[in-house]
């Protein structure tokens, strides 16, 4: 494969658990990078989808940063990248009004076209945005700054194609009443759709949100999957704490027009509180991408799971899904060319790719 991503989520990295989460994290990060060795993967990027801290408070995300330090070194990541989740919440700076908003959501008709409404005035984004000031001090400490719609795009270059990565926060309007859902909002995912577009040069578009759509305001949730459907190739998900795979043939229902294969969905879970939730399952996905200069050939996923009674990693055979395989047809529907002649392959281009698996850099 041309490229890796380890996809985890749901740390919820606090004090009081510290020493309790330790082993599992080693165990973690020890059979991440044996398996990218086994597997003959080139040197990862890391994507952890949300509920990086356990209550959203200063003091713990230097607990994140030791962590996160610790990944990218044990794993020679090439690029760490982020979301925000309902965890990554500080109750205590939520805004007054920020429960209201949630609530009516849910409640009422009119709840969506409300929230759009107060996160388009800039006062009112900006005390939606304190709620989660830490996980944003946080982003900034690791070189990652936000747009004003609250989400960011970092991007790197793979040979001919631009690979964006699409950080959405679907956890800035919060209720203790309704603490499942979230909601990403209109505005801000039309912002960051803008930000990834471009006619002129083929892009693969890996989206972080947090919650899956299922967890979304029901009101919004036909919406969503519309708008992130329409320019997200990958979508990786966190929240529901079960970790799994899934394919959405259906898109081209809901009006996806973007070239290329289906949109993969993998959610994760990585540490799991034995008190609070004893049958919850511990999982993370390892993602392979072959490129073929202006278009990705086939999408890989190696979800691996951890066996709490023997304290171990491990995949499932049986099932016949490891690794799972999206492939991508050859005619010029799927191709990410704009030339339906399709592109030839020089030796400069052969070089490019080569220098970029060895390097990350191209």
């Amino acid at each position: 494969m041309d490229y890796c991503l380890i996809h985890l989520s749901d740390f919820h990295l606090r004090a009081s658990t510290e020493l309790e989460t330790d082993e599992i994290l080693k165990s973690l990060t020890g059979d991440i990078k044996r398996r990218i060795e086994e597997l003959g993967l080139p040197n990862p990027h890391v994507a952890l989808s949300g509920d990086l801290a356990y209550g959203g408070r200063e003091e713990e995300y230097s607990i994140v940063d030791g962590f996160v330090e610790g990944l990218r070194e044990t794993l020679h990541s090439r690029k760490m990248i982020y979301c925000g989740g309902n965890h990554d919440v500080n109750w205590s700076l939520l805004a007054p009004f920020n429960a209201e908003l949630m609530n009516d959501m849910v409640e009422k008709r009119g709840g969506v076209a409300g929230a759009e409404a107060r996160f388009g005035d800039d006062s009112d984004r900006g005390a939606l945005k304190n709620g989660m000031g830490p996980y944003y001090s946080f982003l900034e400490r690791h070189g990652l700054k936000s747009q004003d719609d609250l989400f960011y795009v970092d991007s790197v270059d793979v040979a001919d194609v631009k690979l964006n990565y699409i950080s959405l926060n679907s956890a800035f309007i919060f209720s203790r009443k309704y603490n499942y859902h979230g909601y990403v909002g209109l505005r801000q995912m039309l912002a960051a759709g803008k930000a990834v577009a471009n006619a002129d040069r083929p892009s693969f578009n890996i989206t972080l949100v947090h919650h899956p759509l299922e967890a979304i305001v029901p009101s919004a949730q036909e919406e969503t999957k519309r708008q992130l459907f329409s320019f997200s190739d990958i979508i990786l998900n966190g929240h529901v704490h079960s970790p799994r795979v899934s394919v959405e043939y259906t898109a081209r229902m809901l009006g996806r027009s973007r070239p290329g294969p289906p949109p993969v969905i993998s959610c994760a879970r990585c540490v799991f509180d034995e008190a609070n939730d004893p049958t919850v399952t511990s999982g993370y996905s390892i993602i392979g991408l072959d490129f073929e200069y202006e278009k990705v050939r086939s999408v890989k996923v190696w979800e691996v799971q951890f066996d709490k009674a023997k304290k171990q990693w491990y995949h499932d055979e049986s099932k016949g899904t490891y690794p799972m395989t999206v492939g991508v047809a050859t005619g010029a529907e799927n191709s990410m060319s704009s030339d339906k002649v399709g592109h030839k392959v020089t030796d400069s281009e052969r070089a490019l790719l080569g220098k970029w698996k060895q390097t990350g850099k191209g």
